[in-house]
């Protein structure tokens, strides 16, 4: 009896043993395992930190050299804009100069009033004619600066004082005495009909034409 006990007791103890011994096994694997899944993340953290970090400094290199790209071409451009708005003020100012000249020409070329020592009619219409001659040359040769608008605006300005210029302008080439008096009548009304054209309406063409000329080079 004492036998049997005994052998059970130590198939038992063996049994114990057995039983420790598999979950020794089965913890060291565990903490194994999990040293290693560990170890792994941690390395596999440090590499993407690193990755982020070399990212961002590319990205940041990037954008600075965006950055300064942009500061280049918006230099250039400006360069460019400042050296256009100078060119196109020059063109103004002379364009303006030489339609005031043909304004002031054709003005004394209509007036009904004559100063003593002064050209007569027929050398102002001369003077006049050349003014707006001297007007559409430069005018043609620099409109490529000025805006479509403008430059019909400044077209239909000079092309209506011409107009009264050579409407009146065909009558002085002769004198009212060699002329009939249905001539004279003609020529008479043709000049009250210039001189009214270039104190009535001139003037508001005028003050529109400036005000677009002002806005232009950037003035109120």
């Amino acid at each position: 009896m004492k036998a049997i006990e005994f052998v059970v007791s130590l198939i038992a103890s063996a049994g114990i043993s057995a039983a420790m011994a598999g979950f020794v096994v089965w913890l060291t694997k565990s903490w194994i395992s999990e040293r290693l899944k560990s170890s792994i993340k941690h390395e596999y953290d440090e590499k993407i930190e690193t990755h982020k970090a070399q990212l961002k400094a590319q990205s940041d290199l990037e954008a600075e050299r965006l950055r300064s790209q942009l500061n280049i071409a918006s230099i250039e451009h400006q360069v460019k804009f400042s050296g256009l708005h100078n060119k196109r003020a020059e063109v103004i100012a002379e364009l303006y100069s030489l339609l005031v000249q043909a304004y002031w020409d054709a003005s004394s070329f209509v007036s009904p009033i004559e100063w003593s020592g002064e050209p007569d009619k027929k050398q102002k219409y001369v003077s006049a004619m050349n003014s707006m001659a001297d007007f559409f040359r430069f005018f043609e040769k620099n409109r490529i600066y000025l805006p479509d608008s403008l430059c019909t605006q400044l077209h239909e300005f000079i092309q209506g004082i011409r107009r009264k210029v050579i409407e009146f302008g065909i009558y002085v080439r002769n004198d009212d005495t060699d002329l009939i008096p249905r001539t004279v009548n003609k020529k008479h009304e043709a000049w009250t009909n210039s001189w009214d054209y270039l104190e009535k309406e001139v003037p508001l063409a005028r003050a529109s034409l400036e005000a677009e000329l002002r806005r232009l080079l950037g003035g109120e």
